[in-house]
């Protein structure tokens, strides 16, 4: 099976506890992926609302050092469209770089540029807090993004960085919209539709994602999805579908950012959740391009030749 996710948080585990990608205790690691092939998977460097300023932006860089240090012959971080179609043909990982938590630029937009050369391809701008550059989801300030923040997310355009919204309020959504021109993504929101929570996404929101040809990967945080079942996330599966994001909706599952049921068997649960779509009825065609095929689209053309 094909597998393309926009979300998870192993590389912060496997830091904090000193384990490695290849083989670890968490719910993603490199031995248990392989039955995906290819597989492509956005590994996100958390940033906490506790870490700020150069403290931050010093843990950002330590986080990415563990990342590219895992670089082997089952992993690889291609930067452009050649490299990744050829890691697209070998036995391993595609692994793509991203800080979730724009707390790590400690306030100053000129280090976007060096999270670029650093291989970083996603910037999530909040995480649930406020940090320099807006307000995330759960802060209980209405204001969206800071003239800072602005001015990161043009330099993030600029860069070849992906904006990411997931986290951030929905006033900051709005000046995301309005300052870029590329599209943008939301690498792991659901359905305010279905399940109004804070950090769910309104569906005039998932339209303006669909419109920009940007992505919306599904999540599977309890608290957004409602009930941690497949029925549930289908449910926003649905919805989305039902608003024409077909080529929009992917992956972002939030493996080791979100506690899972047991028997979900951590990096397992996407075999288990393509065998219930297939169930429900679902193409093999719409479930690939869930599962893969909208996110390789959107990386081809986001990354550079």
């Amino acid at each position: 099976m094909r597998l393309f996710d926009l979300h998870c948080d192993t590389v912060y585990e496997c830091y904090r506890k000193g384990e490695t990608l290849i083989q670890n205790s968490c719910a993603v690691d490199l031995e248990r992926g392989q039955c995906y092939r290819p597989w492509c998977q956005v590994f996100a460097v958390w940033m906490p609302d506790t870490v700020r300023g150069e403290s931050a932006w010093q843990q950002c860089l330590q986080m990415l050092s563990y990342a590219k240090g895992q670089t082997s012959p089952k992993l690889c971080f291609p930067q452009n469209t050649s490299q990744f179609e050829a890691a697209l043909n070998n036995d391993g990982v595609v692994g793509f770089l991203g800080v979730e938590g724009g707390a790590a630029l400690a306030g100053k937009s000129e280090r976007v540029a060096e999270l670029a050369k650093l291989g970083v391809k996603i910037i999530t701008i909040t995480w649930n807090g406020s940090n320099e550059l807006g307000n995330g989801c759960l802060s209980d300030d209405i204001r969206g993004l800071t003239e800072s923040g602005k001015q990161a997310v043009r330099e993030m355009e600029r860069c070849g960085i992906v904006p990411d919204v997931s986290h951030l309020n929905e006033a900051g959504f709005w000046d995301v919209a309005a300052v870029t021109k590329l599209p943008f993504i939301a690498s792991h929101s659901v359905s305010m539709s279905v399940t109004p929570h804070p950090r769910n996404l309104r569906d005039e929101q998932f339209c303006l994602l669909r419109d920009r040809g940007g992505l919306v990967g599904l999540t599977l945080c309890a608290a957004q999805l409602g009930e941690q079942s497949f029925e549930c996330l289908y449910r926003h599966f649905d919805r989305y579908l039902e608003l024409g994001g077909e080529q929009t909706v992917a992956l972002g599952f939030d493996l080791d950012g979100t506690d899972l049921p047991a028997e979900w068997q951590g990096i397992g649960v996407y075999e288990q959740f393509a065998e219930y779509l297939q169930k429900r009825g679902v193409t093999a065609a719409c479930i690939d391009r869930l599962f893969f095929e909208n996110a390789y689209r959107f990386f081809m053309r986001f990354l550079p030749q």
